[in-house]
């Protein structure tokens, strides 16, 4: 019986232990995992916004939205802005598009714990409620680690260059390159070397240093636009103003190009088409060709003809220059600036391969009113594919943040 009485004894001890292990055990596992999401969520809600300085959209979001709710929820909310003009803040946007995986990256990009919002139209429209929705919930305050760059940054922003409007681009400046009006200039400026008798060689030279000057001046027309427009579009209004002036000035050139080459193609008298510069500035154009290419000092006549007679066209070529302009500054962001650069040499390299194409052909005995008859058969196409090429500018633009 005492026997019986002393194991009964050894058997509760045994499970008052086990019990007592038990419930340790428990209020260790209890803790550890609340201590594990005390490591994960915070007090603060932490954010991340993504835009560049000389963004209008980015700075509309920036002070009309997020600045606002930062002063009402100070106690509870962190918001780390970021410029994707600083190279070091556009490659953690990458690294930060990564981790979340995201298939189409925006101009604008707000990073909450769990998600992102692209875009300047889902950042207004839903930013706020989804920031409240996440203070309103402790829980969902989990801090954001950034993982360590891996892999090539350089690969990933050469990726993202490949996802802008290069083609758009190219194609402006191949329609801006067949335009009448710089094709008649040079037409008229070969007729002028012929009757003075120049040689092969001389006119070779003539169309080599016309069209580099032409080059160099309409490229340092681009950069000063580039840089005016770049440095304005930072005002949210006046980025809008900039955007929906050159949406309208393509459409504008478009429409009226597919009207001239329906007129054209009806009547074939150039005295029809409406989008050409006006007849003083030809006759000015004209002027500045046989006051200056006469003489012995031919190559300085041609520097001289060529900045002239490229600023006066611009009051026709640059009804496509400036709205594709427009869409480099919108199409190149952050490190991507010397993609814009890039962009606006290759832009004035196809412009004037045309010119060089004319010289070429001039200097192997192509006489300038052949090259006058095939211009004038390919006027309805070339007004077709201005126009196409316009309103489908027009409208990337319209489309474009």
């Amino acid at each position: 019986m005492t026997q019986s009485v002393k194991s009964m004894k050894s058997t509760c001890s045994a499970m008052t232990l086990a019990i007592m292990f038990l419930a340790m055990a428990t209020i260790l596992t209890v803790t550890a995992v609340a201590n594990a999401e005390d490591q994960n969520t915070s007090d603060v809600l932490e954010l991340y916004f993504f835009g560049s300085s000389t963004c209008g959209e980015c700075q509309e979001i920036k002070h009309t939205l997020l600045a606002p709710i930062g002063q009402e929820f100070a106690d509870k909310l962190k918001i780390n802005y970021y410029d994707t003009e600083n190279s070091s803040d556009y490659e953690l946007m990458i690294r930060m598009e990564k981790q979340y995986k995201v298939a189409n990256p925006a101009p604008q990009e707000l990073f909450l714990p769990d998600t992102v919002l692209l875009g300047y139209e889902s950042i207004m429209a839903h930013g706020r409620a989804m920031i409240e929705e996440y203070l309103n919930d402790p829980q969902r305050r989990l801090t954001i680690a950034v993982e360590e760059p891996a892999g090539d940054v350089n690969a990933a922003l050469k990726d993202r260059f490949n996802k802008f409007s290069f083609l758009s681009i190219m194609a402006a400046a191949l329609v801006d390159a067949i335009n009448p009006c710089a094709i008649a200039t040079i037409i008229f400026l070969v007729s002028f070397l012929a009757t003075q008798k120049r040689k092969r060689t001389e006119v070779l030279a003539v169309g080599l240093t016309f069209s580099a000057t032409v080059f160099v001046t309409y490229l340092l027309l681009g950069i000063g636009a580039f840089k005016v427009i770049t440095m304005l579009d930072q005002y949210f209004w006046v980025s809008r103003v900039i955007k929906w002036s050159a949406v309208a000035l393509a459409g504008i050139v478009g429409i009226i190009s597919l009207v001239d080459a329906l007129r054209y193609n009806k009547s074939g008298d150039a005295k029809d088409i409406k989008l050409q510069l006006p007849k003083s500035v030809k006759l000015r154009i004209h002027k500045i060709i046989t006051e200056n290419m006469k003489g012995g000092r031919l190559l300085i006549g041609t520097v001289v003809t060529g900045f002239l007679v490229t600023l006066l066209e611009a009051v026709c070529t640059g009804q496509v220059y400036l709205p594709t302009i427009v869409l480099m500054t919108r199409s190149s962001d952050g490190e991507m600036k010397l993609i814009g650069w890039l962009y606006l040499i290759m832009y004035n390299f196809i412009f004037v391969v045309p010119l060089l194409a004319v010289m070429v052909a001039a200097y192997y005995g192509m006489k300038w009113t052949d090259l006058s008859k095939m211009m004038q058969k390919r006027m309805t196409l070339v007004k077709l594919l201005l126009g196409l090429a316009m309103i489908g500018l027009a409208l990337f633009l319209a489309f474009s943040s």
